[in-house]
């Protein structure tokens, strides 16, 4: 089999062998390097070869018109709007849809419309076809089906607003290019109908060469057209019978027309390929997107070095690009990928769209710029910043998440030169700020090879060229776009860009993308993503231009892309022997995991023998639990430290932690897995207790030693300023005054009002007690119980603090705040170790190991009463705070501590039984909001 450029590169030889003032003019460059390539292979002999080049290359030598970048287009537009628009329209609000201004007119000149007629208001005109002869009756009809919908004696809000920019879009469009012709610059469009208009004004000398075109604009035709009259023109079209010489198939549209107006030079007999050359091909499904790279080695097997150039993975959706980079084996030696690496994809893409995200969120305080913290820890956790400071982040970043800073001050992040120009002070322009950065980081990088590696100074130095670039176009054309504006243009430069890869084009495996197939041919084809959706894609380019319009005057509807994917699709498999096409089942959004259409059209149509397959990702998935953990000496040593000293203790908490779930308590405490800390923005329930426990601590402390009288409490309830005296200074405890500031919440009001209520509602409740005295509040006490393991005793040190302890007249009062759904009632004693139990009373278990850590350690001539402050039960008039089991108050704990304390030691033992392993909980509701559920797969 011959390829297209050998066949081409053949027949030049054969008719112009001294290529001899020979232009080969070819509609990207990719196929003119592959041609000379092919020539160099065919000649023996030196020779001059001959010119190839691109039409657009070669209409801007002849016209003297360059392109500039589309950003400086947009810039004069804008400017021209500005100039015949007499509005004050800010570029950033302008840049978007100028763009899709810009589509539009280019797609004018290339179709050669009259914008005059287009952008007219044809409303009030009834004869259109009189108007415009040159239309077609379908075309007059659709455009009269548009402007019908318009009413001038009442326009809808949404067409006034059309037509007042439709009715300047002509002046627009003239007086900006005329504005560019000045500068002797254009867009491809407009370089494209100049050059025809002044074509005759030309000369060329000697045949020249139209090869691998598939889809013309009407100026491209009508250029043809003059170099064919001229008896110049030979053409060169690249297809297929099997879709050319059927009327009805779509990828044949364009070529069929071509050949009708542009006889090809090579014969029908080098196009009958597709179906008739011992085709293999394979439909393959695959569950995943990313499960097709893998299995790109199994694909790849056979490939030798020899095949490596005939050898093509073929990317639909370019997304793939890494996943497939990085799934190539190692042994294919050479690697040829021609759409090179996005730059969005870059750990540099990343560091800028946190540093926006770090200005876009900041706020000034009296004391200097304030920093909100997702994006001070995600920045100095970044990669590029971690590898070029490692020592102070982990430090600072703890800290943050440890004093629950939502607001951090910048003062205490410059810690180096990088930093500081991170979190620096200046009120500099965001530009001048992202490559100021960038710069420090490359130096800072600088040594480090063993750190980062090399690639990403490569793509740091790239993305910091293009935008210094940016910058430069601005400045150039007077242009200050405010900061949000540059951060959307400076995403989309990134978003756009591509770090090429240096390589030889020529030689290796080649990974491309659909597009950049054209006029290739190669034996064997492994293509992704052939999706519907996909393949063809479904978006098109946004258009101010309607679609009734743009079909009337015959301009690119997204029919005109299906075609062109239709061809490209069709055109690569035309040759090729062996054939892989994968697709992907997964059901993500719209698209429903269904293979393109193209595919089914090659199952059904065109009589090809079709293998067809479906990959499974063998992953085995265990519906198993974690198995219960076995206590081995590691974990038992850790146990034992419980009993060295009261510096180590169990908490009331890691025991009830225990009996709900022996595994969690293994994971918490043996193994030492912290529950992740989240920062608190607002004040969530956990935060609400701390205020609430230290502010009545704090106002409890004003009275010293003094008993607590009614009157104590009647101040506390008629001065509301000293309890929001006490409320704030709790509250900053947690948020410093200045971050407070900051935060805008009217959530934190609403919670500190609701924590001021539960205050009054104690005090209340207080003073029906009253008088009593404080023992202690917010005190720790400790205690130690033996327990017998087999034939060793051990002695636990159980310890915790307790809230608040308080001595009437007749008893003592072991006090727990609880500000949770908490009771005060429990079935028995029992029913409080009882894991299983999915009622049982955790708040009634502590309370209760409170009294027993207080009477083990103080004689206590009255009895101990155990109490819980439910703040959403206090306000119920029949309250009582005193714990009841079965209904019972429980007056004095005495009468319930010989049972409490047997249960306790059984509890204590089973926990440091070697032969107890730690099972998980057999109540998986527990589970749904375990933060370790995900380790132990329940």
């Amino acid at each position: 089999m011959s390829s297209f450029l050998h066949l081409l590169a053949t027949d030049l030889i054969g008719k112009y062998p001294d290529f001899e003032d020979i232009t080969v003019i070819f509609p990207n460059k990719r196929g003119g390097l592959f041609l000379a390539e092919e020539l160099s292979r065919l000649i023996d002999r030196p020779v001059w070869m001959p010119k190839i080049i691109t039409l657009s290359d070669f209409i801007r030598e002849q016209t003297g018109l360059r392109k500039p970048d589309d950003l400086i287009l947009s810039i004069k537009l804008y400017k021209t709007y500005q100039q015949i628009g007499d509005t004050e329209e800010k570029f950033e609000d302008f840049y978007f849809w100028g763009n899709m201004l810009l589509n539009d007119f280019d797609d004018i000149d290339k179709y050669l419309v009259d914008a005059k007629d287009l952008f007219s208001n044809l409303t009030a005109l009834k004869n259109l076809e009189y108007n415009f002869p040159y239309l077609q009756p379908e075309q007059v009809e659709v455009i009269k089906k548009f402007w019908s919908t318009f009413n001038p004696e009442k326009y809808s809000k949404e067409q006034q607003e059309f037509l007042k920019i439709w009715d300047k879009l002509h002046t627009l469009y003239t007086t900006f290019k005329a504005s560019l012709f000045e500068e002797k610059i254009a867009y491809e469009g407009m370089a494209q109908r100049h050059y025809l208009e002044h074509i005759q004004e030309t000369h060329h000398d000697g045949p020249v060469i139209f090869a691998g075109f598939n889809a013309l604009n009407l100026c491209e035709k009508q250029i043809f057209s003059h170099f064919q009259n001229t008896r110049q023109a030979f053409f060169y079209w690249d297809y297929d019978l099997y879709y050319a010489a059927n009327e009805h198939h779509e990828a044949g549209k364009y070529i069929r027309e071509n050949l009708r107006l542009f006889p090809n030079e090579l014969g029908k007999e080098y196009f009958n390929n597709l179906k008739y050359n011992g085709k293999n091909i394979e439909f393959i499904s695959v569950p995943s997107t990313i499960g097709q790279a893998k299995l790109i080695p199994e694909l790849l097997k056979e490939v030798t070095p020899e095949d490596y150039t005939q050898t093509a993975i073929v990317l639909c959706d370019e997304r793939m690009l890494l996943p497939v980079m990085h799934s190539i084996p190692d042994h294919i030696g050479k690697i040829n990928i021609t759409m090179g690496y996005p730059a969005q994809n870059t750990s540099v893409a990343s560091l800028i769209h946190l540093l926006g995200e770090l200005r876009k969120y900041s706020k000034s305080g009296t004391n200097g710029n304030y920093y909100y913290y997702k994006p001070v820890i995600a920045l100095l956790n970044h990669k590029l910043i971690k590898d070029a400071c490692p020592g102070e982040i982990d430090k600072i970043t703890d800290y943050i998440n440890k004093k629950n800073i939502v607001y951090v001050a910048g003062k205490y992040l410059r810690f180096n030169a990088l930093t500081q120009a991170i979190f620096s002070t200046e009120a500099s322009k965001t530009i001048d700020y992202i490559l100021s950065v960038l710069q420090l980081l490359s130096r800072s990088l600088n040594g480090k090879e063993e750190q980062i590696h090399p690639i990403e100074k490569e793509f740091i130095f790239h993305i910091f060229t293009q935008l210094q670039s940016l910058q430069n176009t601005f400045t150039e054309e007077g242009i200050e776009p405010e900061d949000r504006l540059y951060l959307q243009i400076i995403n989309k430069v990134v978003h756009s860009h591509t770090v090429p890869f240096s390589g030889e084009p020529l030689e290796g495996l080649q990974l491309m993308g659909l597009m950049e197939t054209r006029m290739l041919d190669f034996r064997k084809l492994i293509i992704l993503s052939a999706n519907e959706g996909i393949l063809p894609q479904t978006s098109t380019t946004p258009s101010f231009i309607p679609y009734n319009l743009r079909f009337g005057f015959r301009l690119p509807t997204p029919e005109h892309q299906d075609i062109l994917f239709a061809y490209y699709f069709y055109r690569l498999l035309q040759r090729a022997k062996e054939i892989h096409i994968l697709y992907t089942t997964a059901i993500k959004g719209m698209n429903g995991g269904e293979m393109s259409r193209y595919l089914y059209q090659l199952k059904y149509e065109s009589g090809l023998p079709i293998k067809e397959s479906n990959f499974q990702n063998h992953i085995s998935v265990s519906d198993h639990p974690l198995p219960e953990i076995e206590k081995t000496p590691r974990v038992l040593n850790k146990l034992y430290q419980y009993g060295e000293s009261e510096e180590h203790t169990l908490s009331p908490s890691a025991l009830n932690t225990y009996i709900d779930c022996p595994l969690k308590f293994y994971f918490k405490y043996p193994a030492g897995i912290k529950e992740k800390e989240e920062i608190a923005e607002e004040l969530d329930h956990r935060l609400l207790g701390n205020i609430f426990h230290e502010c009545a601590e704090s106002l409890y402390a004003t009275v010293a030693q003094e008993s607590v009288t009614p009157e104590i409490i009647d101040h506390f309830l008629h001065n509301p300023k000293l309890l929001d005296e006490h409320i704030q200074r709790s509250y900053l405890n947690f948020y410093d005054q200045q971050v407070s500031q900051l935060i805008d919440s009217g959530s934190n009001e609403l919670i500190l009002t609701i924590i001021r209520k539960y205050l009054i509602q104690m005090f209340r409740h207080d003073r029906q007690t009253a008088p009593f005295r404080l023992l202690s509040m917010e005190k720790k006490y400790s205690f130690p119980i033996h327990i017998g393991t087999g034939s060793t005793p051990r002695t636990v040190y159980i310890g915790g603090i307790i809230d608040r302890i308080d001595e009437t007249a007749q008893t003592v009062r072991i006090i727990d705040y609880k500000t949770g759904s908490d009771t005060t009632t429990f079935k028995n004693i029992e029913s409080l170790f009882d894991g299983a139990n999915p009622t049982r009373n955790k708040a009634a278990f502590q309370t209760m190991l409170y009294c027993l850590m207080f009477g083990r350690g103080e004689l206590q001539k009255k009895p101990l009463q155990p109490g819980i402050y439910s703040t959403k039960l206090l306000f119920d008039p029949d309250y009582s705070p005193l714990l009841k089991q079965d209904k019972d108050p429980i007056i004095n704990f005495d009468r319930y501590k010989d049972e409490f304390e047997n249960l306790l030691k059984q509890l204590l033992e089973k926990l440091f039984s070697p032969e107890e392993a730690f099972p998980p909980t057999t109540n998986e509701k527990k589970c749904r909001t375990c933060p370790y559920a995900s380790i132990c797969r329940k």
